[in-house]
């Protein structure tokens, strides 16, 4: 069900097309949240049928049409109340890399560093696009403090995770035989 509130929380900030929402969860959520493009699409229909959003169909000639979701007051009154009256659940972290170390004792000590430069790179690569969109963000004249505040998370999510792999390969060196 959260899906549905970060969609809400999405489209509470500007009107936009579901190209759009998916393109957020690539580039804003990625810390904190993801959505596959068909889980996104089912969503948005459920909650138009129960009137939390409603679109306005953009016609564009020789282009297919494209739906331009809005917040209906219904909406904004579920998504509040969602933020003030639900529970927080504790955190859950999905990461497929930590699967993989509980195999480490299987692999050389080469294998587990070409595994950590992976994530190491990964993270490097995720860390500057996120730096790069906040000083995009910030450029904006309206800034969002929830944004600001999400932006920061990624930042200092990618920065942890690049001092843990760094950790991790200085603790590899000196704990396995080669």
């Amino acid at each position: 069900m959260s899906l549905r509130y970060a969609l809400l929380g999405i489209i509470a900030k500007e009107p936009v097309t579901g190209y759009d929402v998916v393109k957020i969860f690539k580039q804003r959520m990625t810390y904190f949240w993801n959505s596959t493009h068909s889980q996104i699409y089912t969503e948005l229909h459920k909650m138009e049928d129960n009137n939390l959003i409603q679109h306005e169909l953009v016609v564009q000639g020789t282009l297919p049409n494209k739906k331009i979701y809005s917040l209906t007051d219904t909406g904004k009154k579920e998504l509040i109340r969602w933020a003030l009256e639900e529970p927080l659940k504790p955190a859950k972290i999905k990461d497929e890399f930590l699967i993989k170390t509980t195999i480490f004792p299987f692999l050389s000590a080469d294998d587990i560093n070409s595994l950590l430069d992976e994530v190491i790179a990964r993270e490097e690569k995720t860390l500057r696009m996120t730096k790069e969109w906040k000083e995009h963000f910030t450029s904006q004249e309206e800034h969002s403090i929830g944004t600001m505040l999400t932006v920061e998370y990624g930042i200092k999510y990618s920065e942890m995770y690049l001092e843990w792999c760094k950790w991790a390969k200085q603790y590899i060196q000196e704990n396995m035989q080669h």
